[in-house]
């Protein structure tokens, strides 16, 4: 299957993580070598969009594994059991320098943490395990026989199984290769497919070469510019028919109360309704508002990592993980920004407050605005509420209609007009506008919208002081992964609106 993101300039191709375990003791090194080359190739042609490799580096078949990853141009990621200082103890010299030579050639190596002295053993089937979880492919060298110790290749077989991860098994005595749960519908990914479909895009020259950074900034100006066109007028439809229908009922109640036949006026109440119908009808399909919210909570994923690009080690917000159908986008995004060797900080300082102005600063201006438009909206809408509550119980008590007694001041009926307001038109008239301001309040949300505002605000400026009293590198990491966490608790807001609407 070939990739189809290839050949545009602002696509961005999904990223399988491809791991791999094998044994230490090889009877035939050079022939399990050339068999994984040969399924790598395979793997390759098979899987659409990039691949990174992911193992640790014992000697065996862990070597033979990166040896032809890396000789493959990919990029490959290392995990150790323990620091490397001590990881070397488990080497010969001349093991050690092969070895060595592998790690400076990977994009990243990572190693495990609060491993004791006395669980030594257990690191290498901790490091086993990791690769499993982190894989979407497993390829394991396995001669099928049960482990002979803590952590052995049958365990981390055992665990993908369980897992249920595609598996390609080879043989390392028959050389025989055996694939397990492989097919290609495992890996697709419907979100960025549509994702890398939107929009016009123009072809990459040959010879262009896009480095990770500018891949993700190209794909996210493409998606924030589509969910910028399509700017959502969900609740303006709802709000639409809300309207429309109180004015097609006020407008009954003034024919009624006023005895006016008028042609024009029941064809404006005929329009009014259908207009009112045809809104729900658009509310009902949710095409562009679920499209705007596809788009938004991307270009947000994107944005999160583009401002923490060059922070080393800097965790993604953990509510990315709970965004079903953009886990691959987020993980891809990951990736890249693990692999790419370039990224890091030249100045701390300068870097902070390049942060705070096009990140932080810009949130709180954002924040801050739609705390004001809220603030006005509810201001004017709860006024017309209990103004016009207000008039229809001052109708209410002045006519004496409410408490069965003598209008205070009684409207004379030959006064046609005052009389048929009072007595037909405004006692219907003025709850309907009244229950509409209402309304209004809660189809826009505002009173939630302006609490979460104003919490964001609140968040943000406290965040900020943080990231300022940031003297280290850790601590700046922790402040800003903190402040990432706040941004994307609104994306989570979105994502649910986009998984279970509230319209059907």
């Amino acid at each position: 299957m070939k990739s189809s993101y290839a050949n545009h300039d602002s696509s961005l191709s999904p990223i399988w993580i491809v791991g791999f375990t094998g044994h230490r003791h090889l009877r035939d090194p050079e022939k399990v070598k050339e068999v994984i080359g040969t399924v790598l190739d395979s793997v390759r042609a098979d899987l659409p969009g990039q691949l990174v490799g992911y193992s640790s580096v014992a000697i065996g078949a862990d070597t033979l594994f990166a040896e032809t990853w890396l000789s493959s141009g990919l990029p490959w990621m290392a995990l150790l059991p323990r620091a490397e200082n001590d990881f070397r103890n488990d080497f010969t010299e001349s093991d050690w320098a092969k070895t060595s030579a592998l790690l400076r050639r990977a994009a990243r190596v990572q190693t495990l943490s609060g491993i004791k002295e006395a669980e030594r053993d257990l690191a290498y089937l901790e490091c086993g395990l990791l690769v499993v979880d982190e894989a979407d492919l497993v390829i394991a060298v396995w001669d099928g026989k049960p482990s002979r110790g803590v952590g052995g290749t049958a365990d981390i077989v055992t665990n993908a199984r369980t897992l249920i991860k595609p598996l390609i098994l080879i043989d390392p005595d028959s050389l025989a290769v055996k694939r397990e749960r492989f097919s290609a519908e495992l890996f697709s990914d419907p979100e960025m497919s549509y994702l890398n479909r939107i929009g016009n895009r123009g072809a990459v020259p040959a010879k262009e070469k896009i480095d990770p950074e500018e891949r993700v900034q190209r794909f996210f100006q493409e998606v924030d510019a589509k969910a910028a066109s399509i700017a959502p007028r969900f609740r303006l439809w709802v709000a639409a028919s809300v309207i429309m229908n109180a004015l097609a009922a006020i407008l009954v109640a003034a024919t009624i109360g006023f005895q006016v036949n008028s042609f024009i006026l029941n064809t404006l109440i005929f329009v009014l309704t259908m207009a009112a119908a045809i809104a729900v009808v658009l509310i009902k399909r949710r095409r562009a508002h679920q499209k705007w919210i596809r788009c938004r909570v991307a270009s947000e994923i994107c944005r999160s990592a583009l401002s923490t690009w060059d922070l080393p080690d800097a965790n993604e917000p953990a509510w990315f993980n709970q965004l079903a159908g953009f886990l691959r986008l987020a993980k891809t995004i990951r990736l890249l920004k693990l692999t790419d060797t370039t990224r890091q900080i030249t100045n701390m300082t300068e870097w902070r407050q390049k942060y705070l102005t096009t990140r932080v600063d810009e949130q709180i201006r954002y924040f801050r605005r739609r705390r004001q438009e809220f603030s006005f909206a509810l201001s004017i809408l709860t006024i017309g509420f209990w103004t016009l509550s207000a008039l229809a119980i001052g109708r209410a008590v002045l006519t004496g209609s409410a408490f069965g007694i003598g209008p205070i001041f009684p409207v004379a009926p030959s006064d046609f007009f005052a009389w048929h307001a009072v007595q037909s038109f405004l006692p219907i008239a003025l709850p309907l506008a009244a229950g509409c301001a209402l309304s209004l309040i809660s189809i826009f949300d505002i009173n939630s919208q302006l609490a979460r505002s104003r919490a964001m605000e609140s968040l943000l400026i406290k965040a900020k002081e943080q990231i300022e009293k940031s003297e280290t590198l850790p601590s700046l990491r922790r402040a800003v992964e903190n402040t990432e966490n706040a941004f994307a608790s609104e994306v989570f807001e979105w994502f649910t609106l986009f998984r279970y609407p509230r319209f059907n």
